[in-house]
């Protein structure tokens, strides 16, 4: 695998601007019910209409729920308003919780409840959008959880980069894919699932127990082929050497019908479209660069008009050593990494490299416990053994941390990281519930967090619910043509 080199001259311009980056959160965790099956219940009223709400959403389904955070350039403002949310999301569930590990609690219907299309037309297009989904790829796959870090860096750190911003984005991107397999090392937590996911599915996977299938060696059966995962897009590995051809690739899945899904019905308002994703958000790379946010145009368009504003980085697991799913320890490498790939030297990914960086990650997330990573293509080039490279990529981490002068406030972080190393969350997991079940393991670590919210952010929030039915009305009272038209000129939005 490519080595990723810090570069000096970008250091040096780094320390020369006011050093800041702009950080957010999304959370997604599944509601389960106290006997660990997936709820039933309807997204509480007490939060408004979720498409409204920007605290507080869906996800996939009606039990998915995803709460995301403003940005914050402070990490531990970021990672307490995170805890502030995710306790008042819990105070409002009734006996529901929300479910501490990526993969789904029990299932216990065929079907997952979706939510509710309603009357607007944006809100009817999020119906059309999820039933493609099911269509497609069923409710299970799309009842995994986890994280999205949002990041971007000042006007002043582009500023004395001396590159195009979207350049800078885009050779952010190529080296979180380089770094990504030994990433996964670290942070992926969901070696096993019960064995309801695996209920209609032909997957080859072990018996843990009565209850819980695995893989021994896995990191993450979420980012592995057989948890979220697209077999069509993995064919067209997306590089991101250029924003072009990033554009490009998406125009084409948009527009280009695929064979597997050509046999679900348009006409039926079964799916948006028969091409490879139905749109940008179907996307499913580890790390996607993003325009600026906007809540009537679409992202491609965005994309195009104003280049890249900051990136989401997706592949992350709940933690389920934190009662949150997230430490502040992740929090610091998350945005240690982004600096770290946007301050080195970024060459393009060739075909080579994009075969070699994915057979690594495949790799790192089925038996990332223990394996090694392919150096290059061919038996000359050889393997090296994962635990050494991921090593050798904290020890980066920490010398770029004294270069940018940061490293005196991660000492709680880089031994963490070290640790987990040595035992990775997902070992760790799997010695935890040797004489368990994962059911009641992770039951009784998702406990409901006690600490009291503080008034004035607890009027945030609900002020929040109550302007998501204004603006529910407002975007259902705009609304001039029917669904039918609606659908039809969104489909030739990306051309």
């Amino acid at each position: 695998m490519t080595k990723v080199e810090t570069s000096q001259k970008k250091i040096s311009s780094f320390l020369n601007s006011d050093r800041k980056t702009i950080k957010g959160l999304e959370k997604e965790n599944l509601r389960s019910d106290p006997e660990g099956k997936i709820s039933n219940n309807d997204f509480p009223k007490t939060f408004g209409i979720h498409n409204f709400n920007s605290f507080v959403t869906l996800d996939y389904s009606e039990p998915h729920l995803e709460i995301v955070t403003p940005t914050f350039e402070d990490n531990q403002e970021l990672f307490g308003f995170l805890k502030h949310l995710h306790t008042y999301v819990e105070s409002n569930l009734g006996e529901d919780f929300l479910w501490n590990y990526s993969m789904p609690p029990r299932f216990k219907r065929k079907y997952i409840k979706l939510p509710p299309h309603r009357d607007a037309n944006i809100t009817k297009l999020a119906h059309l959008y999820r039933l493609g989904l099911r269509n497609r790829y069923g409710d299970k796959m799309q009842s995994t959880a986890g994280i999205h870090f949002n990041i971007s860096f000042s006007d002043s750190v582009i500023k004395s980069l001396s590159e195009n911003k979207t350049d800078i984005y885009l050779g952010a991107c190529r080296n979180f894919l380089r770094a990504f397999p030994l990433v996964l090392r670290l942070i992926g937590c969901s070696p096993v699932t019960h064995k309801s996911f695996l209920k209609d599915r032909n997957l080859n996977i072990d018996k843990l127990n009565d209850e819980d299938c695995y893989l021994p060696k896995s990191t993450s059966l979420r980012v592995s082929r057989l948890g979220y995962y697209s077999e069509e897009q993995d064919e067209n590995f997306i590089t991101f050497n250029s924003l072009e051809e990033y554009l490009e690739t998406i125009q084409n899945y948009i527009n280009t019908p695929n064979e597997k899904f050509s046999d679900i019905s348009l006409d039926l308002k079964q799916q948006v479209n028969n091409g490879t994703i139905q749109m940008e958000s179907e996307l499913y790379n580890h790390i996607r660069p993003k325009g600026p946010f906007s809540t009537t145009e679409r992202q491609y368009n965005q994309l195009k008009k104003s280049g890249i504003e900051y990136l989401e980085i997706r592949s992350i697991d709940l933690n389920p050593y934190s009662e949150i799913g997230i430490s502040i320890e992740d929090v610091e490498f998350l945005e240690l990494l982004s600096l770290f790939c946007a301050l080195s030297d970024s060459p393009k990914i060739d075909e080579t490299e994009a075969t070699v960086i994915k057979e690594n990650i495949r790799r790192a997330s089925e038996v990332g416990q223990n394996c090694t990573l392919l150096n290059g293509l061919g038996v000359e080039n050889g393997e090296t053994d994962i635990e050494e490279l991921t090593n050798n990529l904290l020890e980066d981490l920490e010398s770029f941390a004294k270069k940018i002068e940061l490293r005196s406030q991660l000492d709680n972080m880089f031994s963490e990281y070290f640790s987990r190393n040595k035992n990775p969350l997902s070992s760790r997991l799997l010695n935890d519930i040797a004489s368990d079940q994962l059911l009641n393991y992770v039951l009784k670590n998702s406990k409901k967090i006690k600490d009291k919210v503080p008034d004035s952010v607890l009027d945030l929030f609900r002020k929040e619910s109550a302007l998501s039915e204004k603006e529910y009305l407002k975007a259902k009272n705009q609304d001039n043509i029917d669904f039918q038209t609606f659908i039809k000129n969104f489909r030739e939005e990306i051309k």
